[in-house]
This record gives C-alpha cells, structure tokens and sequence, in this order.
C-alpha cells in the first residue's frame, strides 16, 4: 500500500507490524505525521520519491539512493579515447565494456534554519570495465564524486511548474589517479527542481572552484584538466517523464561558446520484476567521464537499473 494513500491509523498499524525492536515511539509518530500531511498534497512522481525517502531516512539498515544505481553489461563505444593512455596496437581498448553506478546519500541534520531545511552528505561511484578485453580487463576508468549539499523545500510556481526544492551544494570530482592521467575539479552549485503530475525539470548552474596551473617544478600539483569548462561547460538540464510504468529522461549540456561543444544523454528504464527494471541509455558528446573530458564520445547501453531518478 502506498504511504500516500494511507490514514494515519493505518499508518500506525503498518509500522508496528513490519517495525524492528529498534523502532521507537516517537520515530513512529514522527514518519505517520508526515504520511498524513502528505496525503492532503498533490500526488506526483517526485512528491512519491520523497516520501518515499523519508520512509527510510530513520532506518539504519536502508541505503537511500542519490543519483541512479545501474549496471550495463553491454555498453557500446564506437571510437574509446585511447589518447591519454598512449596505447599501441597489441593493447588497444574494446569498444565494448561494463558500465555501472552505484550513488547514495545520507542526512547529517535536518531543520538546520529554524526547522527549514536539511544536509547532506552523498557519494556516486561510476566504472567503465574492460571486462570483454583479452589483455586484461582493466578498469578503463572510475569517477568518484562527494557531496555536500543542502536541501531547501520552496512552493512557487514557474511556467505552470511547480518549484519544489532549491539545493545548494558543494562537490568535488576525481578518477583517483596521478601523473598524466590525473582528472579531478571541484565546483559549486544550486539546483533547481521543478515538478508538476508525472514530469520533472532540474536545472544545475555551477562554478568551477579555480586551482592553480602545472609547473614543470611540481608537476603533481596543480589543474589537471585546465579548460574543463569549455567542455563540459557550466551546468547541466535534466528532464524526466514518466509514462505508465516507463521513465524517460534527457541530460543536456553546452559550453554557450561559439565553438559549440556539448552532451545529450538519453535514457530510458521499464519495469521487470519489482526489484529490477530494465535500462537504455545513449550518450553523444563530451564529458562522459574525466578521461573523456576532451573527447567526443558515441555510446549506447543496454542492462538493468536499480534505482531510477523517478
């Protein structure tokens, strides 16, 4: 039964049967009183995830997804970036690899402004695996990206959407490598989540935290990826639809130069089994991963997902 479409009275019952010995009286209180104003709003995909995610913020044995948690055994690169590893023809890379994402998030404190507002704490892991490659399947690639950020709950209404949350943050990104092959940047950012019935819109500004270019004296220290920005530009648009029991998404970003350069990923997860749902996703263009950085890349994944963005 959706906690949506719960009395308070129901709710009571329902934890008590499926709460452990941990579960207190007052935890219990806490997670109908919100299931029960809930039930007076306007019911829709994203208003259903974070009740959802309230469900299990007390629960110490549930991990809350942040971004989409996925795993694509066949993720097809027409053209791998080669470049930054200097490989010759006995050890070239496979076009096809493993692709997955495990990220989730944790609260440190909630009403930190006068009972307005919570922080956070997230990590999002994403790998592309050599695994079909006869050399020796090495890990082509790993991102690591922490975050802090702070979520703002809002009520007003834009374009005939409604704005529901304004999430300032920090974060910091880095393939955990060194020498020639070092990729990292740290960047500031507010997003912006809009919602209305089945559609969600997050528009994420950020600014580049400046470091301090290379010098051939300390050649460890120093901007890895110096023009990162004319790449992956200065924020990002997600759009996501759901459809039924189908969700379909769209990433889009731009530099806003005049030699144009970009990305666009496309996606698209339906339903298996209630644990699983199976996953498409297609990437065009820059910034796929920070090896990648500077080079266009053309992919398409098939596999399963866990957690989606809806």
């Amino acid at each position: 039964m959706s906690a949506l479409a719960e009395t308070q009275d129901e709710c009571l019952l329902r934890q008590l049967q499926e709460g452990d010995n941990t579960l207190t009286i007052g935890e219990v209180k806490r997670r109908c009183d919100n299931t029960n104003e809930s039930s007076h709003e306007e019911s829709n995909v994203l208003a259903n995830r974070v009740q959802e995610e309230k469900e299990t913020r007390g629960n110490r044995f549930a991990i809350t997804p942040h971004k989409p948690n996925y795993i694509l055994p066949i993720s097809y690169n027409d053209t791998p970036n080669e470049a930054p590893f200097g490989l010759d023809s006995t050890d070239d890379f496979s076009n096809t690899e493993i692709k997955f994402q495990f990220s989730f998030k944790a609260p440190l404190a909630e009403g930190v402004f006068n009972g307005y507002g919570d922080v956070y704490v997230a990590y999002t892991n994403t790998s592309w695996w050599q695994a079909y490659n006869s050399n020796s399947a090495p890990f082509r690639e790993t991102n690591h990206e922490p975050e802090a950020f702070i979520v703002l709950p809002t009520n007003y209404q834009l374009f005939g959407f409604d704005l529901k949350a304004i999430i300032p943050g920090i974060s910091h990104q880095s393939n955990g490598r060194s020498g020639d092959l070092s990729r990292s940047w740290n960047r500031i950012y507010t997003q912006f989540v809009f919602s209305k019935d089945n559609m969600v819109l997050a528009l994420k500004p950020w600014w580049r935290i400046p470091e301090s270019d290379k010098n051939e004296e300390n050649s460890s220290k120093g901007d890895d990826n110096p023009n990162i920005e004319k790449y992956m530009g200065y924020g990002e648009m997600h759009f996501g639809y759901q459809l039924n029991d189908h969700n379909l998404g769209i990433m889009l970003r731009n530099n806003l130069r005049n030699d144009n350069k970009g990305a666009v990923q496309l996606n698209w997860s339906f339903p298996i089994n209630e644990r699983f749902r199976g996953y498409v996703q297609y990437f065009n263009g820059y910034g796929e991963s920070l090896i990648d950085y500077d080079a266009s890349t053309n992919r398409i994944g098939f596999g399963v997902m866990l957690t989606d963005w809806l």
